[in-house]
């Protein structure tokens, strides 16, 4: 238990790195539904197994040691701890925290926005939530915006995570009767860059 209440030291990676991971072909169309502003980045591929927001930050986190079973249970405990607040700015748009705490218990379960918020106290990071502008209404501001750690913490680094699918857009609107939703998490890296760019520089592009 002392491991897991343990702080993370995170430091991400922000770079495309073709010998170590892999483009997420479905993924990149949507994100070229996503803000212009992400177009250039590279969705990379995770499993879609029910814990892909969490294999996406540990691909992230240059840690082998580190699993998405941790993460879960890191981020359960998180929620747990500060309920009530996840339950002030999100309930209204994804259901109480409590059940999605109960959610989240279950193996395999998709996440919520409350997990993604939840991961940025668990790793200290502001993190850049992509929604495709797919039937997109206005409600749906926070699924595309920057997440950040309950004040006074402060994130030391930025990531960015897209909402995807595991199938084509068309095939998925045949599957849910015509409306489009995501079922998949992938993380979003800049493209290689020349050599004299800073990794904070680079972790700048990635949610500016």
């Amino acid at each position: 238990m002392d491991s897991i209440m343990r702080p993370f030291q995170f430091y991400p990676t922000y770079v495309f790195d073709e010998a170590k991971h892999k483009i997420d072909v479905v993924a990149k169309e949507y994100l070229q539904k996503a803000s212009d502003d992400t177009h250039h980045l590279v969705p990379i591929d995770v499993p879609g197994d029910g814990h892909c927001l969490y294999h996406s930050i540990v691909l992230l986190m240059n840690n082998p040691l580190v699993t998405a079973t941790e993460l879960r249970v890191r981020t359960v405990i998180e929620l747990i701890t500060n309920e009530n607040y996840y339950d002030t700015m999100y309930s209204q748009h994804a259901g109480t925290t409590d059940i999605i705490i109960q959610a989240a218990c279950r193996k395999g379960m998709y996440s919520e926005l409350h997990e993604i918020a939840a991961l940025c106290n668990v790793l200290q990071c502001n993190i850049r939530s992509v929604y495709p502008k797919i039937d997109f209404q206005y409600y749906k501001a926070i699924w595309d915006s920057v997440f950040t750690p309950i004040p006074p913490v402060i994130g030391n680094c930025n990531i960015a995570i897209l909402w995807s699918n595991t199938l084509h857009e068309k095939d998925a609107r045949e599957t849910y009767n015509d409306t489009w939703r995501p079922n998949h998490f992938v993380p979003l890296l800049s493209p290689p860059i020349l050599n004299e760019f800073s990794s904070q520089s680079v972790s700048l592009v990635v949610v500016s």
